[in-house]
């Protein structure tokens, strides 16, 4: 493969590993939405006698929506997070992102520490795991 080919494969995976990251972490923050349908349901709940009683039909059919779609969107976490996990990573990326955490940092011992936090706690075999734990071998290779 010529260097032109492995920097664009590179750049390929760095752009596919961080927009599924992107995905991952709005996971989160759209759960934390959906969540806040909660918030207005017993707010709708408190305000039955005003409401009515088809309040409560209405209520139970959002509560109905709210846990389909949050069922949904785990699924779709789990997907994108295993689609994640699947990406390879090459030892020229990591090569080259070790040169440059080394110029980000202070030298190759600040780099490891810095690598260190960013791995420290991440699941085991898990794309981010993955990257750190060989970005490490790389700086202390």
């Amino acid at each position: 493969m010529s260097e032109l080919s492995k920097q664009k494969q590179i750049g390929e995976n760095m752009s596919d590993s961080r927009q599924l990251t992107t995905l991952v972490k709005e996971l989160d923050n759209t759960l934390r939405t959906v969540k806040s349908v909660d918030e207005y349901l017993t707010r709708i709940a408190k305000a039955k006698v005003v409401l009515g009683q088809d309040s409560v039909k209405l209520s139970e059919e959002i509560e109905k929506n709210k846990n389909n779609l949050e069922h949904s969107l785990l699924e779709v976490g789990k997907f994108v997070q295993t689609a994640l996990d699947d990406i390879e990573i090459s030892d020229e990326e990591l090569e080259a992102a070790a040169e440059q955490l080394k110029l980000f940092t202070n030298g190759n011992d600040e780099a490891i520490e810095y690598a260190e936090k960013e791995h420290k706690g991440l699941a085991e075999g898990t794309y981010w795991a993955r990257y750190w734990s060989g970005l490490l071998n790389k700086l202390r290779g």
